[in-house]
């Protein structure tokens, strides 16, 4: 795919009569931790996090209790591409919003007392995230997706120790000054009086800060390649195993979507056999993992307690590798259709058309009238479907994560296929010393 077609400044805008209220994104494109260093890993969040902590008038709590005040909420976060600032509240408060809002943005001074209680934070996160098993499951799942490079790291213990007061502030001028900003407002207020507000952040802006770069590339996995996350203790073993799908704008999403929910979601044929008809687990599911730049993927979900994984994963793997045979399979896709079709509804809320609206510039989703959508799904059939999971649903290739007793899950991996590729991790490795 081609990189985002949003320009610098432009506004996505959609009015939500409902409700009194304004909700403000700026969006800068290339401020993500993309930009960050082995030796400056943890400065993009470290830097959003520090945002709202003092100006050259009013500290932390002086600040929190001026927005509290006019009842608004403000926030700043980041993606691998994208530094967010985030403000919402009251409309009849704006002009007071937004004068407080600008003030941050241009006079925020990131103090070195702030700095090491975010940073003491960072690194107690870090820390507290290695006994949440799901936290972990998911960043081993990215871990091997990056080949175990940073960006598949939960952070670096030492590179965020290190990080410094200038290094926040230079993070953030090239944050401000990137070479494309755009904004985003759902409100009752009319859009040009919103634009006009925003185009405040107009006055003097240069665009000579970060330049947004490619997202980096998963890792391919040559044949079943799996990672065991060390976890005697666990009650239930967790698996998470993925392989390539889609381009975020490729048409057969939809074929692949419906498959999709007549196999994994919660009334669909995995779950059914797994979790209903075996009591092997609590939840087992298939489903697609979102696409940026980058192709989605189709993930594959159980946690089926100790002594049923032995029984559980080579019938789930049976399943993936069947199902569009199964006649019970194809009694749910029957009804699919239906389904999705009443689903477009969701599609009507305001939110839902300011997030496609950006979906459509950041990576090329078109939007569809309710006419189009059901043609769309009109078009699903059997054999298209087939031909997609034919191309699609790749198990052999595959990466394959556990989390629970490595010694214990090894023997039925290899039971499963002695080419399996496996590797054996502990949680703390998830993390750079």
């Amino acid at each position: 795919m081609n990189l985002p077609s949003i320009v610098d400044q432009q506004l996505f805008y959609q009015q939500d009569s409902r409700t009194p209220m304004t909700s403000v994104t700026l969006a800068f494109l290339g401020g993500g931790y993309q930009q960050e260093t082995d030796e400056t890993a943890g400065l993009a969040r470290i830097t959003a996090k520090m945002l709202f902590r003092g100006t050259r008038t009013r500290n932390r709590e002086e600040l929190a209790r001026a927005f509290e005040i006019l009842g608004a909420d403000v926030s700043a976060s980041v993606t691998e591409t994208e530094f967010f600032i985030t403000l919402s509240g009251f409309s009849k408060n704006i002009d007071a919003l937004f004068d407080l809002f600008f003030e941050v943005l241009n006079n925020a001074q990131f103090p070195e007392k702030e700095l090491d209680l975010v940073k003491q934070q960072q690194l107690q996160s870090m820390e507290a995230s290695l006994q949440e098993p799901e936290r972990v499951l998911m960043q081993a799942h990215s871990y091997t997706l990056f080949d175990g490079g940073r960006m598949g790291m939960i952070g670096s213990r030492s590179a965020t120790k290190n990080i410094t007061r200038q290094q926040v502030v230079d993070f953030y001028r090239m944050v401000r000054t990137c070479s494309v900003m755009y904004r985003s407002a759902l409100t009752d207020l009319p859009e040009e009086e919103i634009r006009r507000k925003l185009d405040r952040l107009s006055e003097g802006r240069t665009r000579t800060g970060f330049v947004l770069k490619p997202e980096e590339e998963y890792a391919l996995a040559d044949g079943r390649k799996a990672l065991l996350v060390r976890s005697d203790e666990a009650a239930n073993d967790r698996l998470l195993w993925s392989h390539s799908a889609l381009a975020a704008n490729d048409d057969r999403r939809f074929d692949l979507g419906l498959a999709l929910d007549a196999f994994g979601s919660f009334e669909g044929y995995l779950f059914d056999v797994l979790r209903n008809k075996n009591g092997w687990c609590y939840g087992a599911y298939a489903f697609q993992m979102n696409a940026t730049i980058r192709p989605g993927r189709v993930g594959y979900y159980a946690d089926p307690s100790r002594n049923n994984s032995s029984k559980l994963i080579p019938a789930m793997m049976q399943l993936i590798e069947t199902f569009p045979d199964a006649e019970e399979y194809k009694e749910r896709f029957i009804q699919r259709p239906m389904t999705f079709k009443n689903r477009y509804n969701y599609q009507l809320d305001p939110k839902f058309k300011l997030s496609a609206q950006l979906h459509r510039d950041l990576f090329g989703i078109p939007i569809l009238s309710r006419e189009e959508y059901y043609e769309r799904i009109d078009a699903v059939t059997p054999m298209t479907t087939r031909k997609v999971l034919d191309d699609v649903i790749t198990p052999r290739r595959m990466f394959m994560v556990f989390y629970g007793d490595s010694d214990r899950l090894a023997p039925i991996l290899t039971a499963l296929d002695s080419s399996i590729s496996i590797r054996v991790i502990k949680k703390e490795d998830l993390i750079d010393p």
